[in-house]
């Protein structure tokens, strides 16, 4: 073996086979540091999100003219419902239920100021419903309505209406203390009822009045006569907001949401963006530096061919003489592989350490699918160099 590298290797200049090395080096690098900030960053925004706590979305169809002139469906079909069901990324959807029938409320007490209101009610079921209370429930028997508001009513009140009209701030807790006498109106003049009311809680997720669900179903079957139509907004449970795809099937369907609730799929769309340019500079450099590789070897072999037609007259096989290429390129691949995972786990640590002043928890080592990527294109790069050797070995030697 020494014997032929002596032969073969006299007089060669080697310049090429170095910036190749750096080329395919700075690739793997490139390569293998992207997927390893990607799937930093996705760990980051997946801890963000409470596992045990999936997402839960509201969606409904964007208002368009259409709609304004009854051209066009306001609500979601039952097919729509289905399909929405059907994506991989929903885990659960349920439409809202809406009141058929005219709902007011107005207050008789002498400790508040009376007031009157046109109402709307909506209804989930309980299991969608983040604010869980012992009075939330339903009887004809009892006949109390328990009412659920969003938080963000409430805030609007206290921080934007009061302070402009002069009026006090209410906490919640004097809410909760109000009784509100709720009138639900049937077809027909004079049919109504009153009903006791109160607010039991205050939702963070759902941006709607909300009452128990079995209670809108009676209700809706004692006093409703509205035409019945589509439910105009869906819940959908999802256990990976992060997932692209949301957004995605949105957009195509036209539908709309509250984005703040995407922002990390939103996010994810941009890093992906962003790791597949990093991925196709990469694997172009990986590839321009495995071309430089297999000219630069093929032209060592053709500047020697008459050393290796000769070594084969003196009776040396194709594949012997082919080997100090071989052995010489396993050298130069074990070494790039070594190269680039060193270099990639130094920046790994790098981006930890200035993550961990940020209060991110990012991983100091190399994911399990660094290795296997680096060593699956090594080996790649190097049998397809191999090949090409001994092919070009062989038709000198015949």
């Amino acid at each position: 073996m020494r014997y032929l590298y002596s032969i073969l290797w006299k007089d060669h200049s080697r310049a090429h086979l170095l910036w190749a090395f750096l080329g395919t080096t700075a690739g793997f690098v490139l390569l293998l540091a992207g997927i390893q900030f990607y799937l930093d960053i996705k760990s980051v925004l997946s801890q963000n999100q409470d596992l045990m706590d999936p997402e839960y979305i509201v969606i409904n169809k964007k208002v368009n003219i259409g709609q304004t002139l009854g051209l066009a469906m306001a609500g979601f079909s039952p097919e729509e419902i289905e399909e929405i069901a059907s994506q991989p990324f929903a885990d659960q959807v349920a439409p809202f239920l809406s009141n058929q029938f005219p709902v007011s409320g107005y207050t008789e007490n002498e400790r508040f100021p009376d007031f009157y209101t046109d109402l709307f009610f909506e209804a989930i079921p309980d299991e969608y419903i983040d604010v869980k209370s012992e009075d939330w429930n339903w009887s004809p028997e009892s006949g109390n309505i328990p009412i659920i508001i969003p938080q963000d009513y409430l805030n609007l009140y206290n921080f934007g209406f009061a302070p402009s009209q002069g009026l006090p701030q209410i906490p919640k807790g004097v809410i909760s203390m109000i009784n509100i006498n709720i009138r639900l109106k049937g077809q027909g003049r004079g049919n109504y009822d009153d009903y006791p009311g109160r607010i039991v809680g205050f939702s963070n997720r759902i941006h709607s009045i909300l009452v128990p669900h079995d209670f809108l179903i009676w209700a809706n079957e004692k006093y409703g006569y509205f035409k019945k139509t589509d439910p105009s907004q869906v819940i959908l449970v999802s256990k990976d907001p992060t997932d692209p795809a949301i957004i995605k099937f949105l957009e195509e369907k036209d539908y709309d949401t509250i984005r703040e609730k995407l922002k990390s799929s939103r996010m994810n769309i941009i890093l992906k963006f962003i790791i597949s340019f990093l991925v196709v500079i990469a694997s172009i450099i990986i590839a321009l530096a495995f071309l430089v590789f297999l000219l630069s070897l093929q032209l060592m072999i053709s500047r020697s061919s008459e050393k290796i037609r000769r070594l084969n007259k003196l009776g040396y096989h194709y594949r012997e003489i082919s080997r100090p290429y071989v052995v010489l390129l396993l050298i130069l691949m074990v070494g790039v592989t070594g190269l680039s995972l060193l270099i990639t786990s130094i920046l790994t640590r790098q981006f930890s350490s200035m993550a961990g002043e940020w209060s991110l928890d990012i991983s100091s080592s190399l994911y399990g699918i660094i290795y296997v990527t680096a060593l699956g294109l090594i080996t790649l790069i190097f049998f397809s160099n191999v090949v090409a050797i001994l092919v070009s070995t062989k038709k000198l030697c015949k």
